[in-house]
């Protein structure tokens, strides 16, 4: 199978969302693997990822400002207990398997525990109380351990290829075709790089979000469901959304309605000053339904170039359309 030159795929069905990711918001979606829409040599998907999960035990709601003793089960539609996963590649696949290096597997379980909380808050009914969130204590809900789903919705291998006649691709992405297993010496280097990070915040007078420096005052002006961003740096988060990759906001694909859900949404985030709210069901953007990587694909070949997108979504049974403008 071959996909198209414009593609930059992102290994993880979670993806941050921001400008940028809205810009290109119809790609970095990464969903079934399943059918081409672009014929190219750029990259070719040799096999899918894997999925692995977590259960959440133990979650509870009962009505606000009422009592615990009150609670009752939060469910899954089919009976079961809320379940967070992730979808990785080959060498991510590695890590799992030898739980090295520790830092990086040890950041997986979390991520997965983190993917079942959000989880457990999407499925909590509104108006309710919920200890999602809760890891202690007699109310506390209880994240059990990983498991491996099968076959993920994400691309675990895939191979680059020559450029098209007359035409180039794209630098590789360092999300795509990733094969190179785990370094012993990753943790350490990670730790450094916390260090230098954790130092020149000291420095910076500039916005973080979800430990992630990114400053969008001044860039991001909305009035209700028009939003004006600064086209700069909007293109620019979508040309490397890699800045957006450790905030919390997320896109949760639900295989039942064939869509993707907001979640992991804070009141101080970039996709909360785009107007988004934990829970929003992503319909579509620039008119074109988001159900599947093909759809996305066809809508970001088709709208990469545009200055207003149009992203329909629908908050509980309300329709709620947006609009982004991209200004100079």
């Amino acid at each position: 199978m071959v996909r198209t030159a414009v593609a930059r795929i992102i290994r993880r069905a979670w993806l941050p969302l921001g400008s940028g990711a809205l810009l290109g918001i119809a790609v970095d979606l990464t969903v079934s693997t399943a059918g081409c829409v672009y014929h190219d040599t750029c990259i070719k998907v040799t096999s899918a990822g894997h999925d692995w999960c977590r259960n959440l035990a133990l979650a509870k709601q009962w009505p606000a400002g009422g009592s615990f003793e009150d609670a009752t089960s939060i469910l899954r539609p089919d009976g079961g207990s809320p379940r967070g996963c992730l979808c990785y590649n080959d060498a991510e696949q590695e890590i799992f398997g030898a739980m090295l290096p520790e830092c990086r597997y040890e950041g997986f379980l979390d991520d997965l525990e983190q993917a079942a909380r959000q989880e457990c808050e999407v499925l909590a009914m509104p108006g309710y109380d919920h200890n999602c969130w809760i890891t202690s204590g007699e109310q506390a809900s209880i994240v059990e351990d990983q498991y491996p789903l099968g076959a993920g919705s994400c691309i675990g291998n895939c191979e680059y290829g020559a450029p098209p006649a007359g035409g180039s691709c794209p630098d590789p992405n360092p999300y795509e075709c990733a094969t190179g297993g785990y370094d012993a010496d990753a943790c350490e280097s990670e730790g450094d790089a916390e260090t230098d990070a954790d130092d020149s915040a000291d420095t910076t007078d500039g916005d973080t979000t979800g430990g992630v420096m990114l400053d969008f005052d001044g860039l991001v002006s909305c009035d209700g469901p028009t939003c004006e961003i600064d086209e700069v740096f909007a293109r620019s988060l979508y040309a490397d959304p890699s800045p957006l990759l450790g905030q919390r906001t997320r896109l949760v694909y639900d295989t039942k309605t064939k869509r993707h859900v907001v979640q992991g949404v804070e009141p101080d985030s970039l996709a909360h000053a785009l107007g988004l709210r934990n829970g929003d069901r992503l319909e579509s953007v620039g008119g074109i339904t988001i159900h599947d990587l093909d759809s996305a694909l066809q809508a970001h070949a088709q709208l990469g170039h545009e200055t207003t997108l149009h992203v329909r979504v629908k908050r509980g049974t309300q329709w709620l359309d947006l609009s982004y403008l991209f200004v100079p």
